[in-house]
């Protein structure tokens, strides 16, 4: 069998350039500085879209070249449909990022609205056993087929962070890694998942660096 290559750096580009157009049709009104790291957040959730409706994150021992691969084929295989499904997905995006994040513009701001969440000293001790890229893609996966589909990176992180380290101070590190390997935190994460469909309220908190706005000459 030969071999098949394709440029998957190439057809980022362009699913990239088609995601700016929606961008701009649709929120031209929203500041330019702030439209320039929603962008940034459009790209990564819709390719995060598409590896899960390609299947690409259903693997064990994920691969990044092969996912690669395996996606830039798929959207060569799409790409007559694929501004039709990005213009669908876009709308429920919109959506999604209304509902589940709350911009803040301070430190400040952003310091009180954290100040309650910490987190176990063992945590990281758990995190660095347990295989944290194939469970973040399993976690964006489900978020996906859940119909949440805006800030599914920063949302998946918080989830298992969130989930392990209720486990770690309840049982402790190692109690944890456990039940990642026996399967009992993904589930606990599954119904999680599954919970914020009767949620109307944020997620995600996301401060907004003022410093990354470009300033037209």
């Amino acid at each position: 069998m030969g071999y098949y290559y394709c440029d998957f750096d190439a057809a980022a580009a362009a699913i990239d350039s088609m995601l700016s157009e929606l961008v701009k049709e649709q929120l031209g009104e929203v500041p330019r500085g702030e439209l320039e790291a929603l962008r940034e957040f459009v790209f990564r959730d819709f390719m995060h879209y598409l590896a899960t409706r390609a299947g690409i994150y259903n693997w064990g021992r994920f691969s990044e070249q092969k996912a690669r691969l395996r996606l830039c084929m798929y959207v060569e295989r799409m790409w007559g449909r694929l501004w039709e499904i990005a213009a669908e997905w876009f709308n429920l995006w919109k959506l999604k990022w209304n509902q589940r994040v709350r911009l803040v513009f301070s430190e400040e701001e952003f310091k009180r609205a954290t100040q309650s969440v910490k987190w176990s000293a063992d945590l990281d001790t758990a995190l660095k056993k347990i295989n944290l890229t194939e469970l973040r893609l399993f976690v964006i996966a489900n978020l996906v087929r859940n119909g949440e589909v805006a800030g599914v990176e920063q949302i998946a992180d918080y989830i298992i962070r969130d989930e392990l380290n209720a486990i770690v101070e309840r049982y402790g590190a190692e109690k944890a890694v456990d039940m990642y390997k026996s399967g009992k935190l993904a589930a606990r994460i599954l119904e999680r998942i599954s919970a914020l469909r009767k949620m109307t309220d944020p997620v995600l908190l996301l401060k907004f660096d003022f410093s990354r706005v470009q300033h037209p000459p």
